[in-house]
């Protein structure tokens, strides 16, 4: 485990630290749209942070992060997520040789199609440290704060935290003292972010297998919900059971990734993303909706874009409707109801329907739609 008390002797010389400083709240500023402190879009990591990449062992994590490492030096979108300037990546990783990152290196080359030029400036941008030996406090005093210090990165990647933590990944003492007390100020002093690759559990099967849902994805990772609980962000590699298509899910702080449904309105927090299929080549591409498994599909796959005349089904041909009961038959039909009223403005502004005002008593007129104007001038059916 993590030897908190070796941590105490090793700081017992300093002078002691001072207290955090205070601002008043309305000192705070809120940060601009060209925000420096601003790794991922839209502020889905800042400088300081971290974000936790989970997934099950051997479905290929590294290849994912050298992916993004390589696209994101470029300042382009990687898997839907988007840098606002090109980053500089230190990745700190035991469990890959030199021949084996070269393999993921070349195959996002090639697989990307990059041309030299490109691959030439990603590379400048990624420094690769190969760290197999020690763990907790010296790993980060002998061998994250040097390099660190000699490279200055925007991202430190650190493949997989398991081969670093030195201690017990279900203790949340450890957990936390090694990402809250080591980790951070490192982070702080540096002013990088952190990607933080962390193993799943062990799958569970049958009876045991859990009802994820929504925000339960973030505590996807083995151990403690430290890990979840620090990381300002966290994504997730899940099998859907096939061995070449995954899904991607925002599974923290997803909202900020602005991933959206076809009909560009609706939130979604899942893409499926796939191995490349050419014989050698170590990519990864989104998958066709042909190759998600059967299970996954309803939900996963494209959802079908509603149009103006699908809100029109719905409202009767001779006579009008309260606009409410519009909206719930609509909602009924499987029309998200961020749409419907956007689908209404559509309509209005066709002259497909038109609003009628109903009288009420001691109170606003009631608005019905109905295919045709209101001929008694208001206020009545």
């Amino acid at each position: 485990m993590i030897d908190l008390d070796q941590l105490a002797v090793a700081v017992a010389d300093e002078p002691p630290p001072r207290a955090s400083p205070g601002k008043r709240l309305s000192e705070l500023v809120r940060p601009g749209e060209d925000d420096p402190s601003e790794l991922l879009k839209h502020r889905f990591l800042c400088r300081g942070g971290g974000l936790l990449l989970v997934g099950p062992t051997g479905i290929g994590k590294s290849s994912f992060a050298m992916q993004a490492m390589i696209l994101w030096a470029l300042g382009r979108e990687a898997f839907g997520i988007a840098p606002p300037r090109p980053l500089r990546s230190l990745l700190v990783q035991a469990e890959n040789d030199d021949g084996d990152l070269a393999e993921m290196r070349d195959g996002v080359i090639e697989g990307l199609g990059l041309p030299e030029a490109d691959a030439r400036q990603a590379m400048e941008n990624i420094i690769v440290v190969r760290e197999d030996a020690r763990t907790g406090l010296l790993f980060f005093v002998e061998t994250l704060q040097p390099a660190l210090a000699a490279h200055r990165p925007d991202l430190l990647w650190i493949d997989p935290a398991l081969a670093y933590l030195g201690g017990e990944a279900n203790s949340q003492k450890d957990v936390g003292g090694f990402l809250r007390n080591l980790l951070n100020p490192l982070l702080r002093e540096f002013d990088c972010g952190c990607m933080v690759v962390h193993h799943t559990n062990k799958p569970p099967t049958g009876k045991e297998k859990p009802d994820w849902q929504a925000g339960d994805f973030a505590y996807l990772g083995g151990g403690s919900a430290e890990w979840a609980n620090w990381a300002r962000a966290v994504i997730v590699l899940r099998s859907v059971g096939s061995h070449s298509v995954f899904e991607l899910r925002a599974a923290k702080r997803g909202p900020r990734l602005r991933w959206r449904e076809p009909d560009g309105v609706t939130p979604r927090f899942t893409k499926m993303i796939a191995h490349a299929t050419e014989p050698g080549v170590i990519c990864w591409r989104e998958a066709d909706a042909s190759e998600v498994p059967a299970e996954e599909a309803p939900e996963k796959t494209a959802k079908r874009v509603f149009r103006k005349e699908d809100v029109l089904a719905h409202v009767p041909v001779r006579e009008p409707m309260a606009k409410e009961l519009l909206r719930s038959k609509a909602n009924a039909a499987g029309i998200p109801w961020v749409r419907i009223n956007g689908l209404l403005a559509e309509l209005l502004e066709a002259g497909l329907v038109h609003e009628w005002l109903v009288k009420r008593e001691r109170t606003r007129p009631q608005i019905w739609v109905a295919r045709f104007a209101q001929s008694d001038g208001g206020l009545g059916v």
